[in-house]
């Protein structure tokens, strides 16, 4: 079964986006200190974050990765859609 190619673009760039999130948390869980990692990931990850931002350790991180990674996947998606409603309009 073929898709068409705005479903195509939107699956893709849902995958972009959650992976790109979580190489953007994994790195600042890495690089940044004990005390402002978990202010950075809670601004990356605005607004799903409240869910989650009294967490520490471990499970702040495994949140940011699912809930956050959720969030921006569906962002990127929609985006996709949207720009690929708004480029077929003006042709």
């Amino acid at each position: 079964m073929i898709r068409p190619p705005s479903r195509r673009a939107a699956v893709s760039a849902l995958i972009v986006g959650f992976l790109l999130h979580t190489v953007t948390v994994l790195l600042v869980w890495r690089t940044w200190g004990l005390l402002g990692r978990g202010n950075v990931i809670a601004w990356i990850d605005f607004p799903v974050c409240l869910a989650y931002v009294h967490l520490d350790g471990v499970p702040l991180l495994t949140w940011s990765l699912v809930a956050g990674g959720l969030q921006w996947a569906v962002i990127a998606a929609l985006l996709s859609l949207w720009l690929g409603s708004t480029v077929r309009e003006g042709t």
